[in-house]
């Protein structure tokens, strides 16, 4: 089989050792392929299926993938998909920061390792946190005011030390956990589907045929939360799409899954950093 090797001048507006970039439309990499660099996915909005040599995953909203140089690898799409894609030459992080050790070892660890996952599923703490990252990098991509090369690269290394904490935790996960793995992420979907409701924890939990001390230990291991946090990141998440879609503030809490607007307003600030009021300012 010819696999094409795509090197990094591939993107006419790559700068030296990097391109970002935020694809909105159709897009098929269906060829079996590798390149020079690394080059990080982020899905922002439906889902696409991921192949690495004899392995494959589905990833929605909220999952990443990073591939280092050399690695067989391709997509497919599903239509609506939205995904951020950050490419870079391995000198661009690797040599730069000496003394952050994390984004380093990971980086350098990805380049030997013969065991690459094809997902990455982030945190729920982590969702927001990366989205902004993304769109900050992209912004400041696009508009290559001065300084840009070295904001771009401290947001990466953030962007990197993110996603290798995430890596590291899915990639070590006890061996005594996963004979129950599947029993709590399919709660978890259960969740994603289901907010709305007025789920709760021993309800839950049951849905796991474990124990809810088990159940907690692990659902918080697997999510990196709480399942009460869990539950009210899914709600909060959906709300800021309602506000982006201008539904008035005061009608969305019922549509989330709260009873009541304190509880709502309470959460929505303690999640996204902002008011409701705050975040439709700065999104409209």
């Amino acid at each position: 089989m010819d696999i094409k090797n795509f090197v990094l001048s591939y993107y006419n507006n790559a700068v030296e050792n990097f391109h970002i970039q935020k694809v909105e439309k159709a897009y098929e990499a269906k060829k079996p392929h590798t390149h020079e660099y690394f080059q990080i996915y982020y899905i922002a909005n439906g889902s696409l299926c991921h192949f690495i040599e004899n392995k494959s995953s589905m990833l929605y909203q909220g999952d990443m993938f990073i591939i280092p140089p050399g690695v067989i690898h391709y997509i497919s799409t599903e239509p609506g998909t939205v995904f951020y894609s950050f490419s870079f030459m391995p000198d661009f992080l690797i040599e730069a920061n000496p003394n952050n050790k994390l984004v380093s070892l990971f980086l350098r660890n990805l380049l030997t390792d013969k065991n690459i996952l094809p997902k990455v599923s982030v945190n729920s703490e982590d969702i927001f946190y990366i989205e902004s990252v993304m769109e900050r990098m992209l912004d400041e991509f696009n508009s290559k005011n001065f300084g840009f090369n070295e904001i771009i690269h401290s947001y990466a290394v953030l962007l990197v030390a993110v996603l290798a904490r995430n890596y590291f935790e899915k990639n070590t996960l006890p061996e005594y956990f996963n004979n129950s793995k599947q029993f709590v992420l399919h709660c978890v979907k259960y969740i994603e589907d289901n907010f709305t409701e007025q789920i709760t924890l021993d309800e839950i939990s049951r849905r796991s045929a474990m124990s809810k001390n088990s159940f907690c230990q692990l659902f918080n291991k697997l999510t990196g939360h709480t399942f009460n946090n869990y539950l009210n990141i899914c709600r909060i998440k959906k709300a800021t799409e309602y506000i982006k879609d201008g539904y008035k503030i005061t009608a969305i809490y019922g549509l989330c899954g709260y009873s009541d607007f304190s509880t709502f307003y309470r959460n929505f600030k303690k999640i996204t950093g902002v008011s409701p009021k705050e975040f439709k300012k700065n999104n409209s």
